[in-house]
C-alpha cells in the first residue's frame, strides 16, 4: 500500500486531517489529504468497552498531532451513525455498549478538533471513489464482498445515507422467495446470504449433497470447508468448485442487477476480501444478461485502490470536504 501515501509537495504543504476507521478487531489510523494517505498507517486492536475505545481513539489522535498539524478528524465506525450530531444510533455485535455513543461531541470536547463521524461502509465508499476521480460520476456504487455484503451510494459527488441513516445497506436485498438461506441479520434470503464468503461456503455445502470424497475433495473437509479451500481447489480444476465459483458470479450479478435497475449507476467499485475471486469480465458479461441494455453498455466496474484504506481515507476526507461546503456556503451568503 506504499504507493498510497503521498509524497508530492503539494500535499506536504496541505494540512490534512487525522482518519480513523474503527472496527471489531482493530483500528486503523492515518493523516489524509487530497483524498489520499499522506502517512503510514497505524493499526491498534480494538479494546473492549466503549471507555477503553474512546481512550484509544484519543491516544492516536494525540500521536498523528505530533506529526503535523491537523484540520480535524474523520472516524469510520461500524454501526448505524447520525452524522449531523456524531452519535452511535446502532451498534454490532462486535462493539457491545457502543450503541447511544455521542462520538462527535466527546472527541471535539477533549480535543478541540473539528469532528466528523460516519458509518464505516459509507466512509469507505467515499474514499474509494474520490481517490479514484469518480466524484464527477451521477451515481456511484461501492459494493464490498467479505464475509458479509456492505456498500455505499454516492450522487453527484455526495454520500446518499437515506432518511434512517441506512442507505447503501445493500447486502439485504431480497434475492429469492423460497426462504432458502437465513441471514445474520435475522431475515431469509439476503443476498449477503449467498454473495459473500459465507455464501460461497453454503453454495458448496448444497452442491455436496449426495456428493463422494472420490468426486471431489471438499467433501471430505467438513468443519474444514472454507473459501480459501474452495479457490484451490477450483484452481486444481475441480469440477464441483469450479461450478459453485460460476454460481457466486450469479448470485453477485443477480444483486448488482438490482441495484442498476434502481439508481443507474454510471459505475460499480467493488472492494473487500471476496473481489480479489472475481472475474471481472464474467461478472460484466452476467450483469449484462440481467440488466437493461441501455444502462449495461454504459456500466463500468473499478476494482478497489485503498483496500483496507478506503475508511480511514474516506473518514478523514469528509471532515475537509465538509469544512470547503461551509466555507463556500458562507462566502455565497
Amino acid at each position: 500500500m506504499d504507493n498510497l501515501v503521498a509524497s508530492n509537495n503539494t500535499d506536504k504543504h496541505m494540512i490534512p486531517a487525522i482518519g480513523i476507521d474503527l472496527g471489531g478487531t482493530k483500528i486503523l489510523a492515518g493523516l489524509v489529504s487530497n483524498s489520499k494517505l499522506v502517512s503510514k498507517p497505524i493499526r491498534i486492536p480494538t479494546p473492549k468497552g466503549p471507555e477503553n475505545i474512546i481512550k484509544a481513539l484519543l491516544d492516536l489522535i494525540n500521536s498523528l498531532q505530533q506529526e503535523r498539524i491537523v484540520f480535524g478528524v474523520g472516524i469510520a465506525t461500524a454501526g448505524i451513525v447520525n452524522p449531523e450530531t456524531g452519535e452511535i444510533l446502532g451498534a454490532t455485535g462486535n462493539l457491545p455498549g457502543w450503541e447511544g455513543t455521542a462520538l462527535k461531541h466527546i472527541i471535539q470536547d477533549k480535543t478541540a478538533l473539528r469532528t466528523h463521524v460516519e458509518n464505516d461502509a459509507n466512509a469507505a465508499a467515499y474514499g474509494e471513489v474520490h481517490a479514484a476521480g469518480l466524484g464527477y460520476k451521477t451515481c456511484v456504487m461501492m459494493v464490498t464482498l467479505g464475509t458479509g455484503i456492505g456498500g455505499g451510494v454516492i450522487l453527484n459527488g455526495k454520500l446518499y445515507r437515506g432518511a434512517h441513516f441506512a442507505g447503501g445497506e445493500i447486502g439485504h436485498l431480497r434475492i429469492s422467495m423460497n426462504n432458502e438461506r437465513h441471514c445474520t441479520c435475522g431475515l431469509w434470503d439476503c443476498w449477503e446470504a449467498f454473495g459473500s464468503g459465507r455464501g460461497l461456503v453454503a453454495t458448496v455445502r448444497n452442491l455436496l449433497v449426495g456428493v463422494s470424497e472420490e468426486q471431489t475433495r471438499l467433501a471430505g473437509l467438513g468443519d474444514k470447508l472454507n473459501v480459501e479451500e474452495i479457490i484451490k481447489a477450483a484452481a486444481e480444476g475441480d469440477i464441483l468448485a469450479k461450478r459453485a465459483i460460476f454460481q457466486y458470479h450469479e448470485h453477485v450479478a443477480v444483486g448488482m442487477s438490482s441495484l442498476c435497475h434502481v439508481l443507474d449507476p454510471d459505475s460499480f467499485v467493488l472492494a473487500g476480501g471476496m473481489s480479489k475471486f472475481v472475474d471481472l469480465n464474467l461478472l460484466k458479461e452476467l450483469l449484462a444478461d440481467r440488466t437493461l441494455p441501455r444502462i449495461a453498455e454504459r456500466l463500468e466496474i473499478h476494482p478497489s485502490i485503498l483496500g483496507e484504506n478506503a475508511g480511514l481515507v474516506g473518514a478523514g476526507q469528509l471532515v475537509l470536504d465538509e469544512a470547503r461546503e461551509v466555507k463556500s456556503v458562507g462566502v455565497a451568503g
